[in-house]
């Protein structure tokens, strides 16, 4: 039998760097071309740690005064302090403290489809509580970018309860059962704890953009230059 291939994933370029000026303003009229502000839909926007990054850097670009600088910046601390539990979290993923399969491992060895000196965490989740008669469970497995905080990889580990003495499957023990049952729970709560948060801020920059760039009247911060 051939040995497996293995395929390169291929990155999207992190966002880009931003710059503003924080001289005094000179203003210029700008109209908004954004649609109307709606409500935010039931699923998260797959791109929308990127998106918060790219549309505070809009603001940014804009103008802010000191209290929706202030705003910003609590925003981004959020981001940059929990992306990982936000990012896993919201999809169900337990990153607690000793719940990763590895976090921040280097990546520079053998042919990983990842390009040094970038870093990865894994996460574990259960797709499916388990029952009494469950003899096989699958998890489906999460490999973050460090580099590019967005998902490197999934993977799905298909895992099969077996007996060699009687040589057949064989249920999970009742212990095993109620320990599963309780992760699978811990899953469930990690996910709506953190689809709310990101909702939150989500709402939180559509509120800021309404306030600076996104409405008729609003006029952009140029600087002294």
């Amino acid at each position: 039998m051939p040995p497996p291939r293995i395929h390169p994933l291929r990155f999207r370029p992190p966002c880009k760097p931003f710059r503003y000026t924080t001289c005094p303003p000179s203003r210029r009229s700008s109209t908004s071309t954004a649609p109307p502000n709606a409500p935010l839909p039931a699923a998260l926007p797959a791109r929308w740690l990127s998106d918060i990054k790219q549309r505070l850097g809009k603001c940014i670009i804009f103008g802010l005064s000191q209290e929706q600088i202030d705003e910003a910046g609590s925003i981004l601390r959020t981001v940059a302090r929990d992306w990982r539990e936000l990012l896993a979290g919201s999809e169900g993923f337990l990153t607690g403290r000793g719940r990763a399969g590895c976090e921040g491992r280097e990546v520079v060895w053998g042919e990983m489809p990842m390009a040094w000196p970038d870093r990865i965490s894994v996460y574990h989740k259960l797709r499916a509580a388990p029952t009494a008669s469950t003899d096989s469970f699958i998890l489906d497995v999460l490999i973050l970018s460090e580099r590019h905080q967005r998902p490197a990889a999934r993977c799905v580990e298909d895992i099969v309860v077996y007996d060699y003495r009687r040589g057949v499957k064989s249920p999970l023990r009742d212990f095993v059962v109620d320990q599963f049952r309780k992760t699978f729970e811990l899953q469930e709560q990690s996910k709506t704890r953190n689809e709310l948060r990101v909702k939150d801020l989500l709402q939180r920059v559509q509120r800021l953009e309404k306030q600076v760039w996104d409405r008729p009247d609003a006029v952009e911060d140029m600087g002294d230059g």
